[in-house]
C-alpha cells in the first residue's frame, strides 16, 4: 500500500499543467516548448547587458525548463531537446516572444512580468525606432530578406509614414532611412514588436492603414503633395510603383502647376506629407482628385 501511494504520488508530481493557462497551449510539450523557445529567446538578448543580468536570464531559461517539465512532457533525450529547444527562428522571427515569456511567467507562478520595451524618448529617434519597428512586423510575417524590406520600407502604409516623421527630424529621406536602419536590429530584439506597434500608432495616429487622406482645396498645393508622393513610391515594383507613375502621368498630361514656394522646399513638403498621411493613400486621393 505504501509503495502504491508512493507512485501515486509521484505520477501526480508529474502534472504540473497550471490551473491557469493565461492563453498558453493545452498541450504539454507544445507549451514546454513554446515557453522555454521564449525564454532562450529572452536569454539571448541579454547578451551584452551586464553579467548579472546574463546570469539571472540564464537562471530564468534554467527554471522555465524544469517548471515545465520539457524533458518528460516531450519525451526527448537531452540531446534532442536542447536541439529542439534551439530552434528559434521562427520565435524570433514572430517578434512577439516576450509577450509568451509573461504568459509563462504567469502561468508557473514565476514572480513579475519582465518589462516591455518602450520607443526611445528623443524626438529624432522615435519616428526612425517606428519604422524599423514595422520592417520588423514585415519580416514576422514571413518575409526572409531583411535587406529587402529595408529598401521597400515605402511600400508598406505605416512604415513609409514614419520614415516620413523621421524625416521631419533628421534633415530628409536618406538621414531618415539611415536612421531607421541602426534602430532593426533593436527591433527585432525587442521581443515585443506588438505592443511598439501599437505605441507607434498611438503616437503617429496618420500612419494607420485605413487613414483617409484629404488633399488641400488648392489646387497648387495638392499638386505638389501629389508630385512629391509619387515621386517617393516612383521607383517601387508593383501596385504601389504603378499608381505613383499613373499619378505623376495625370500631373505631366494635364499641365498641372505645383504651388513653387512648397514644391521647392523639401521641408515644407516633408511638412505637408506628415500633415496628410502615408503616401501610398495620398496617391489614391490624387488619383481620385486628378482624373
Amino acid at each position: 500500500m505504501a509503495a502504491l501511494l508512493t507512485a501515486a504520488l509521484v505520477l501526480a508530481g508529474c502534472d504540473n499543467t497550471p490551473a491557469d493557462l493565461h492563453g498558453l497551449p493545452k498541450d504539454a510539450a507544445e507549451r514546454a516548448t513554446l515557453c522555454g523557445r521564449s525564454a532562450l529567446a529572452y536569454a539571448a538578448a541579454g547578451s551584452g547587458k551586464g553579467a548579472a543580468e546574463e546570469k539571472r536570464r540564464q537562471e530564468l531559461l534554467q527554471t522555465i525548463v524544469d517548471k515545465t517539465g520539457f524533458f518528460s512532457a516531450t519525451g526527448l533525450d537531452d540531446e534532442k531537446g536542447k536541439a529542439l529547444l534551439g530552434d528559434i527562428q521562427d520565435t524570433l522571427k514572430g517578434g512577439n516572444w516576450l509577450g509568451t515569456l509573461n504568459q509563462c511567467k504567469a502561468a508557473y507562478a514565476l514572480g513579475d512580468p519582465e518589462p516591455l520595451p518602450k520607443l526611445p524618448t528623443e524626438p529624432k529617434e522615435k519616428p526612425a525606432a517606428c519604422a524599423a519597428v514595422a520592417v520588423a512586423a514585415a519580416f514576422g510575417d514571413g518575409s526572409s530578406d531583411l535587406a529587402a524590406l529595408q529598401k521597400n520600407v515605402l511600400m508598406n502604409p505605416q512604415s513609409s509614414y514614419f520614415l516620413i516623421a523621421a524625416a521631419n527630424q533628421d534633415g530628409g529621406m536618406a538621414a531618415a532611412q539611415n536612421a531607421m536602419a541602426g534602430k532593426v536590429e533593436w527591433a527585432i530584439a525587442s521581443g515585443a514588436v506588438g505592443p511598439l506597434t501599437d505605441a507607434c500608432v498611438k503616437e503617429y495616429p496618420k500612419a494607420a492603414a485605413t487613414t483617409a487622406v484629404t488633399l488641400p482645396a488648392d489646387e497648387g498645393q495638392a499638386v505638389a503633395a501629389c508630385g512629391f508622393n509619387a515621386g517617393l513610391l516612383g521607383t517601387l515594383e508593383g501596385e504601389e510603383g504603378a499608381m505613383a507613375k499613373a499619378v505623376a502621368k495625370k500631373l505631366q498630361d494635364g499641365g498641372m502647376m505645383p504651388d513653387l514656394a512648397l514644391a521647392g522646399s523639401p521641408k515644407k513638403l516633408l511638412e505637408q506629407a506628415l500633415d496628410l498621411g502615408p503616401p501610398a493613400n495620398v496617391l489614391k486621393a490624387c488619383g481620385a482628385r486628378f482624373k
